[in-house]
């Protein structure tokens, strides 16, 4: 009885102990999402997280970027976007770094999630 007690303990602690490891990762949905006029503000190298659409590729890897608060410009390697997205209705979630070029801000991609569209009804 005593083993038995000690073999369900002990696979209890391994299930446990996985859960308490996974508990540390954060999805796209547990890192805060800035709005774009917000980044706008911020200053380089800030790492932030956006989600909106792609809307317009403008060609060498750089991308107009739109959520609810306006657009700002993402560079975007290719190796990050294959195959490469349909616009202008890509919902994206967008891990990046800001840039600052006088008084020109812009994201550089560090990784990008595509995310599913809902239907409208």
């Amino acid at each position: 009885m005593k083993s038995k007690f000690l073999s369900v303990l002990a696979a209890a602690a391994v299930i446990f102990g996985a859960a308490a490891v996974n508990a540390g990762t954060t999805s796209t949905s547990e890192k805060p999402v800035s709005q774009v006029s917000a980044v706008q503000n911020m200053p380089e190298d800030t790492m932030v997280y956006v989600q909106g659409y792609l809307i317009q590729n403008l060609g060498n890897e750089m991308y107009t970027f739109q959520d609810d608060s306006g657009t700002i410009t993402v560079e975007i390697d290719d190796d990050l976007l294959a195959p490469p997205s349909a616009m202008p209705n890509t919902l994206v979630w967008i891990a990046a770094e800001v840039n600052k070029d006088g008084d020109v801000t812009s994201l550089e991609a560090e990784e990008i999630q595509f995310l599913p569209t809902q239907a409208s009804n």
